[in-house]
């Protein structure tokens, strides 16, 4: 899914999980760590063992400690009488709509429909709902043209949510009772309406029944059924109290009817809370109240976190990612829904799509993509350049600053930093790369052939070297032959342009990587091609020095899914002192200084979609270096002999700064290789 050029996108502070164990300990949250209660105080049914905690387990501090309250969305909410100056209200904006409102007087009676709003979004200094930040619109459910004008009132306001915690407990999930609903007044008809009109933009939630003991829907939280053009739009709440391993939930104990004929739009939450009972003519302190009406507002107030994270989203979008994310991993699906294009969720006639999780409806849903500026899609779940050895951490230093908009399978939009667009190849240790060179290589000719600077063209690339020379000595050919299927080929062609005691070669190089060292893909193989000079130095007593210096140009592999990357130049360079004969004669011991090839200037510029928190930023030039800063030096140090006829052995050690053309990496490693020839 591609990234709208004006999009909003959604980023997780760095210690938002620190930010939500501290926000749960605090006294607005901890007020809802309820252990062990054990009746259901609608059935009367005892109930042992039940720990709730809404405030976490539905996701909510998480979100507040991400800084999400609802800010800037509506929650409707249908119910009975509210009171007005409400402590929990005293941070909201409200409108009251057609209802009889009760003031706040010394030993009032907290009605119903304040608990469901303080749920959904109220606010005080020692209690805090879902979220707190939203404003309220509330209206009665006396009558049907009441219903109606909340609804409406809902719609032209632009409300998220229209909560209703009440239901028809006698009129089933049939066509008879849908018509005592819906028919006979003009007031019916008009609710009826609303509740189409409504649901085409918003999401209607409708608390089920709270008989566990139900085997059918009642006719509001299962309307979707008779009148599927409401789905889109609608969600059934369940009251249940979830078990807990770590942040898994393991099961669910359901406090209210099960989901039922609602399944395919139904979500759990734990609907026991506790709230001020100083207005409740009871002891100074919280009573707990518990049922389906006090879990809806939780979902009603999860839109309004997620409208605030995804301004961009539609209400309809956003019920999408409340039903992807709910956690379901304690029940067997029943059937699966397609909640958007090519997006499945199995869902359970019991559980519908899970317990709500606020936290993972605030993350990326499916796979992430980026849209180019060219309209090409780029899936971003995996790095898209796979740079080799030779650019080093280039890339990554690149794209340190950048931070990309992407969308996921859901089309929510988050922040991703550029440099997970990459990942650089490590190369292999030191260890490893001097034992394989030196197990494929003729020891014994590596030994006693006469000193060249140019008789180990291909040490980068890996691979088995033959190398030839003509019968005069004035030229010679080096052919790198790829080890286990790899694609590492090459030919190195090489003139004695001077001989004496200081002899100086040109070589001609062509060579394929493996993607691996030059390629940007990680996949294709680089084309280099380059041209070596060699110095090597007869300094007397079987002595000698070799300087061998390269340059050459690389197509990096062709271009990447981010476009035509052009070509780069590299480089290497190495210096050998050393000396034969030394403990004995056929001896050689060697010791070294270089860098091996990497890019040494190379560019390119793409257009990302980079993400500006000031403003809605379009695509943007961004600067690709495939230099690296430091580049890697090695030292090292070999000793080479025959212990017998046929016998040959070879001792290394070697180590290396800015290991991989990455500041700061180092390695050290030797390896002893003893090879027999009969």
């Amino acid at each position: 899914m591609g990234i709208d050029v004006l999009m909003a996108a959604f980023t997780l502070p760095a210690d938002v999980v620190t930010d939500t164990a501290n926000l749960l300990a605090s006294n607005q949250y901890i007020v809802q760590n309820t252990i062990g209660w054990g009746l259901d105080l609608t059935s009367g049914e005892v109930l042992t063992g039940l720990n709730s905690y809404p405030l976490r387990s539905s996701g909510a501090a998480f979100a507040h400690a991400a800084g999400l309250t609802g800010d800037g969305s509506i929650i409707a909410v249908s119910d009975d009488e509210y009171i007005t100056g409400y402590d929990e209200f005293s941070g909201s904006n409200e409108f009251v709509l057609n209802n009889r409102e009760l003031p706040l007087e010394p030993g009032a009676l907290v009605v119903h429909g304040t608990i469901v709003s303080a749920v959904a979004l109220g606010q005080s200094p020692d209690f805090i709902g879902t979220a707190p930040d939203a404003t309220l619109l509330f209206g009665s459910y006396e009558t049907d043209q009441k219903l109606a004008d909340v609804g409406n009132q809902a719609l032209v306001m632009g409300a998220v949510a229209w909560n209703n915690s009440w239901g028809y407990p006698d009129l089933g999930l049939n066509q008879t009772d849908f018509d005592t609903a819906f028919t006979g007044s003009a007031g019916a008809v008009n609710y009826l309406e609303a509740l189409k009109d409504y649901s085409s933009y918003g999401v209607v939630v409708f608390a089920v029944a709270n008989e566990d003991t139900r085997t059918s829907s009642t006719l509001m939280d299962g309307l979707p059924y008779l009148l599927p053009e409401l789905e889109a739009g609608w969600i059934a709440a369940v009251n249940g109290i979830p078990t807990f391993n770590g942040s898994d939930v393991t099961s669910v104990q359901l406090v209210s009817s099960a989901c039922l004929q609602a399944a395919r739009w139904c979500l759990i939450a734990d609907g026991a809370w506790n709230v001020p009972d100083d207005t409740l003519q009871l002891q100074a302190g919280t009573d707990l109240v518990t049922g389906s009406s006090f879990a809806a507002p939780q979902i009603s107030g999860a839109l309004a976190l997620l409208e605030q994270a995804f301004p961009l989203l539609t209400p309809h979008d956003l019920r999408v990612r409340l039903l992807a994310s709910a956690e379901d991993n304690f029940f067997t699906p029943n059937a699966y829904v397609e909640l958007a294009d090519g997006f499945n969720k199995g869902y359970s006639f019991e559980y519908g799509h899970g317990f709500l999780d606020i936290e993972a409806a605030l993350k990326p849903i499916g796979p992430t993509a980026m849209t180019l500026a060219n309209g090409n899609t780029v899936t971003t779940n995996a790095a898209v350049l796979a740079s080799g050895t030779g650019l080093g951490d280039a890339l990554e230093v690149s794209l340190a600053n950048t931070e990309l908009r992407v969308k996921d399978a859901l089309a929510g939009g988050f922040v991703m930093p550029g440099t997970a667009l990459t990942a650089a190849a490590r190369p292999a240790s030191q260890a490893a790369s001097i034992l394989s060179r030196s197990l494929s290589s003729n020891l014994a000719l590596e030994r006693t052939a006469e000193v060249s600077a140019l008789d180990n063209p291909f040490s980068s690339l890996g691979g088995t070297t033959a190398n030839f020379r003509a019968p005069d000595g004035n030229a010679s050919a080096a052919l790198l032959v790829s080890q286990g299927g790899g694609e590492t080929a090459g030919v190195q062609v090489a003139r004695l342009l001077a001989d004496g005691p200081l002899k100086v070669e040109l070589g001609l190089k062509v060579a394929r990587d493996d993607g691996q060292r030059m390629s940007l893909d990680g996949a294709n193989g680089a084309m280099m091609a380059s041209v070596s000079l060699g110095l090597t130095q007869d300094l007397g007593g079987s002595a000698f020095l070799a300087l061998a210096g390269e340059v050459g140009m690389t197509d990096l592999g062709g271009s990447t899914v981010l476009g035509d990357t052009g070509t780069a130049r590299f480089n290497s360079l190495s210096l050998t002192a050393g000396r034969s004969n030394l403990f004995q004669t056929g001896d050689r011991l060697s010791v070294g200084v270089g860098m091996p090839i990497a890019v040494a200037s190379g560019g390119t510029v793409v257009d990302l979609p980079v993400y500006r928190q000031a403003a809605a930023a379009e695509f943007e030039p961004v600067a690709l270096n495939f230099a690296p800063e430091s580049r890697q030096i090695d030292l090292g140090i070999s000793y080479q002999t025959a212990l017998a006829d046929g016998v040959e052995m070879k001792l290394s050690v070697a180590h290396s700064d800015n290991f991989g053309n990455r500041a700061g990496m180092t390695d050290t490693g030797g390896a002893l290789a003893i090879t027999f020839r009969f």
